[in-house]
């Protein structure tokens, strides 16, 4: 059968819509394929097969179709995306309807995506004081990536963390809230003698250095803000993390560019200090991010509002 181009029909059966296929239509346009589809929701891949093949008979549209190598959702199928959220997040208003979140009998898990820095500085406590008030709970926490805004639309995640200096208008499109300022500094040995101190811009573009690479082809937030005063440090050695690169500066005749909180966490235990600077110090605005679909669920505001409370500690 040839769906491509075709028109979308009334099926026959639309006047008794089965609701239980709400939850593997979702997972269909989440995640643009039937063998994923089925892992999201522990459901053998047959079973998916079965169940989106009733879904073009109820739709009268191929909702997926194949271009190339990879799945691709039909312009009908796009435009279901959005109502079939809405309707999910509805059905689990209504099902919460009444209920709080336990947080000691609770059995689940969240899944956040973070930066070194973040996990570090914020997740470490908070994660601490949860397991300890929360025995049930699990949060994998994973590394950052490319694609972090499709995980977070995806569903795929709980939580990002990302810099509010750094967010496009992509992800400024999901809810989120601020939760600390920090600032960047300049770090190097506790036995580097750095010619000129504190660090003009002219020092700094001379000054030999490890940098942090960005994420998906995002710089970090220090670089844009060196970039902003048209500064450039001579670079020959760039890492993944900061936690990292303070590592690579120590016992080394190079500096680093690091957020003061992290430096004040694990700079002495390194034998590190703190570069004075000339120039105004970077700013960063840490912020989480989560999906529309989690904003009234009782279980990820509960979370949120952990992390909120250590976040204000801080």
């Amino acid at each position: 059968m040839h769906w491509k181009g075709r028109t979308p029909a009334v099926a026959t059966d639309r006047g008794r819509p089965d609701l239980n296929l709400l939850i593997p239509l979702n997972a269909l346009l989440v995640e643009r394929n039937v063998t994923k589809a089925a892992e999201r929701l522990s459901m053998a891949q047959p079973t998916m097969s079965t169940t989106l093949a009733k879904l073009r008979r109820h739709f009268g549209d191929p909702l997926l179709i194949r271009e190339g190598r990879t799945l691709v959702l039909t312009p009908f199928a796009e435009s279901l995306r959005q109502p079939v959220q809405t309707a999910l997040v509805a059905a689990l208003d209504a099902l919460s309807f009444g209920h709080s979140f336990d947080s000691r009998s609770e059995q689940r898990s969240f899944t956040v995506i973070a930066s070194d820095y973040a996990a570090c500085t914020l997740l470490r406590p908070a994660l601490r004081e949860l397991t300890a008030d929360a025995p049930g709970v699990r949060v994998n926490v994973e590394p950052l990536r490319a694609d972090l805004i499709e995980q977070l639309r995806s569903g795929r995640c709980d939580l990002l963390f990302w810099p509010l200096q750094l967010a496009g208008p992509d992800l400024l499109g999901f809810p989120h809230e601020s939760l600390f300022t920090d600032e960047f500094i300049a770090v190097a040995d506790k036995d580097h003698h750095v010619p000129e101190e504190p660090l003009t811009a002219k020092a700094l573009a001379q000054t030999p250095a490890v940098q942090v690479n960005g994420v998906g082809g995002n710089r970090v937030v220090s670089e844009v803000k060196l970039s902003e005063q048209t500064l450039r440090q001579p670079t020959a050695i760039t890492v993944e993390s900061f936690t990292l690169a303070l590592g690579m500066v120590a016992g080394s005749d190079r500096i680093t560019l690091t957020q003061r909180r992290l430096f004040d966490l694990l700079g002495p235990a390194l034998g590190l200090r703190e570069v004075p600077l000339a120039i105004p110090h970077p700013p960063l605005n840490l912020a989480m991010f989560w999906h529309p679909n989690t904003m009234h669920s009782p279980a990820h505001q509960w979370f949120r509002g952990r992390l909120r409370q250590m976040a204000a500690q801080m």
